[in-house]
């Protein structure tokens, strides 16, 4: 879980460190890369969305990737972050 944990901050980093300077165009370059995939790709696609105001498309990548990884908890914690509805499978875990 650790690694994880790791890979979650590691995909984080830029959205941090290069929303201060005018790099919209790299970070979008960087969600829609080949090599960058899965869930966690999921994830950094839609804080990418939220950050920019997208709010139907980062719910909407949040219950995709989510559908993908049900117990993963940084998703799940973003989710209820930014009032994702959760897939039934997470829903039925869940509860």
């Amino acid at each position: 879980m650790r690694r994880t944990g790791d890979l979650a901050e590691w995909h984080g980093m830029p959205l941090e460190r290069l929303s201060d300077y005018d790099a919209a165009d790299r970070l979008a370059r960087l969600a829609a890369h080949p090599a960058f995939t899965g869930a966690e790709s999921l994830l950094f696609q839609a804080r990418l969305a939220w950050r920019d105001g997208e709010t139907d498309r980062a719910r909407a990548l949040v219950g995709e990737a989510l559908s993908e990884l049900p117990g993963h908890q940084e998703l799940l914690r973003f989710a209820a972050e930014i009032g994702a509805a959760l897939p039934a499978r997470v829903q039925g875990a869940a509860g």
